[in-house]
């Protein structure tokens, strides 16, 4: 453990050199580092664009020999002034029964866009799981797997996420218990291969954001989850206005990580309804589930559960100066 606790340990600077950058950046595609501003200082057109490198394609080959697909999304944990950790988020169920994973990195060019149509596939170990069985989540530190390739001059294009997008208890309470959401990964395995970018698709929540579902840090979907959406990025988004909880019209561009696909509600032909881990694969037997329209999602904030988890395996050290969001004390 020795020898990859500093490996794992990033500053933003090398990270995100020639990157496409944060999400809740202001500057132009291409630049290293930026202050983080407000979702609607970005332009819609801008943001669309971030989001398309916000994820990647986990491809997977299990111990019987078959493959399987899920969706992992960039993360910066530790985010203080020019120091972060950048990791992949996942649902542990995409990995448990997995020998190897591997991803699809797009190149970027010198000015720091997207070098579409050029890229690097790599092979990820060394995965985290949430220490809570309950919490299907799952974390890969990426300093491992990119410094090398950054050393040596390869630069890529990613955009990830930080907690300055997931809202707070108090921000959560501004919310109605109708909102529009994105929902950005790879059902079915589909992606543009070419081009190298996932799909995204629009839904709206089916139970309040602002509610535990059930008395868990959980809330539901109306969206149709498919094979290959385990572990997508489920983001509360409007571009132009939406409807205020004090039943005026903001006018703007909002955006909100709120929550990880990781179930699916499903009916069974006698009517049953079960509830099981969104699938990582078609599966080609004939069978009587059929999906009804509603995923379920982890709550964005037990993310930020890594955080303290980290510290505590003695892998990373919290910066000076930052505060930890996440209550969470590992066993």
């Amino acid at each position: 453990m020795r020898d990859v606790k500093t490996s794992f340990w990033l500053t933003r600077r090398g990270m995100l050199a020639g990157a496409i950058g944060s999400l809740v950046t202001k500057s132009a595609i291409g630049e290293a580092v930026a202050e983080p501003s407000p979702p609607a200082n970005i332009t819609p057109t801008v943001l669309t664009e971030r989001l398309l490198h916000c994820t990647a394609l986990l491809e997977s080959l299990n111990k019987r020999g078959t493959s399987s697909v899920g969706t992992g999304f960039f993360f910066n944990l530790f985010l203080h002034q020019d120091t972060s950790v950048l990791v992949l988020v996942t649902n542990r169920h995409v990995l448990e029964d997995s020998a190897s994973v591997f991803t699809t990195l797009t190149y970027a060019k010198p000015d720091g866009s997207p070098n579409f149509g050029k890229t690097k596939r790599i092979q990820l170990t060394q995965w985290l799981f949430h220490p809570d069985p309950a919490v299907d989540l799952a974390i890969l530190p990426l300093a491992p797997a990119l410094n090398p390739l950054l050393s040596a001059g390869e630069k890529f294009v990613f955009a990830p996420t930080d907690q300055s997008l997931i809202p707070t208890d108090s921000q959560l309470r501004e919310l109605t218990p109708l909102e529009d959401v994105l929902i950005i990964g790879y059902p079915d395995g589909i992606s543009d291969t070419v081009n190298n970018v996932p799909v995204l698709r629009k839904g709206i929540t089916a139970t309040p954001a602002y509610l535990n579902f059930r008395g868990e840090p959980k809330f539901l979907l109306d969206a149709a989850i498919f094979p290959g959406s385990s572990g997508s990025p489920v983001f509360l988004f409007n571009q132009g206005s939406w409807p205020s909880r004090a039943g005026g019209l903001s006018i703007g561009t909002r955006i909100n990580l709120l929550g990880v696909v990781f179930a699916v509600a499903q009916h069974q032909s006698d009517g049953q309804i079960v509830i099981r881990p969104a699938p990582t694969q078609a599966n080609q037997m004939v069978q009587t589930l059929i999906p009804n329209n509603i995923g379920l999602c982890i709550r964005a904030e037990k993310v930020l559960d890594f955080e303290p988890v980290l510290v505590k395996l003695g892998i990373m050290k919290s910066p000076d100066g930052y505060v930890m969001r996440s209550e969470y004390n590992p066993p």
